[in-house]
């Protein structure tokens, strides 16, 4: 099993603590894929799109090009996002509500809004930097009309852990963003 940044612990049964910040975003055997992989709900970045996986089972895609805005909802620590900690608190601590972990997105054909969950990793504490980075690195490909990139398991090779090794939000956007224009610069397209 092939994974990076966060690989598979010593016992290769979830994500360890290779460089980078701990995060939600893992690769295993060259994909790509947003949550627990070992648990039962994860988005995985495929080159068609973002596809759930539910119960074992891959569902529809969304297509990248649908999308128009993407961002990252997660906590740092599995309880404080859960479900039963917004109910206890009556959403007080629960910043996500009774929602989770999840991407959210506006997308086109039809105009809509989408929410992709995923399960928090277990035993896992996201660094907060870390999931600043990752945020960045979504949105900013994503508003960059680019977001088929996410879906380039090469690119993501080379761009996850340069902008997850960032600690401040504004060198993030500038690494993705230049980040991005090679990627255009590559295909002969230049800046607008």
């Amino acid at each position: 099993m092939d994974t990076l940044p966060n690989g598979p612990g010593p016992n290769g049964a979830g994500p360890g603590h290779l460089p980078g910040p701990p995060v939600p975003l893992v690769r295993v055997d060259g994909r790509w894929l947003l949550g627990d992989h070992l648990d039962r709900t994860h988005l995985e970045f495929a080159p068609a799109g973002v596809l759930p996986h539910v119960d074992g089972q891959a569902g529809e895609v969304v297509p990248w090009a649908r999308f128009m805005s993407l961002g990252l909802r997660v906590t740092p620590h599995r309880w404080t996002g859960s479900r039963r900690t917004a109910l206890l608190s009556l959403g007080q601590m629960a910043p996500l509500g009774l929602t989770g972990p999840h991407l959210t997105a506006t997308v086109r054909h039809p105009y809509t809004y989408w929410t992709g969950r995923f399960s928090h990793h277990r035993g896992l504490h996201y660094a907060p930097h870390g999931l600043v980075a990752l945020d960045v690195l979504l949105g900013v490909t994503v508003d960059a009309g680019e977001a088929a990139l996410l879906g380039d398991r090469a690119w993501m090779d080379e761009a996850v852990p340069a902008v997850l090794a960032l600690r401040r939000d504004d060198e993030a956007r500038a690494a993705v963003t230049k980040l991005v224009a090679g990627a255009r610069a590559a295909r002969g397209l230049h800046e607008a």
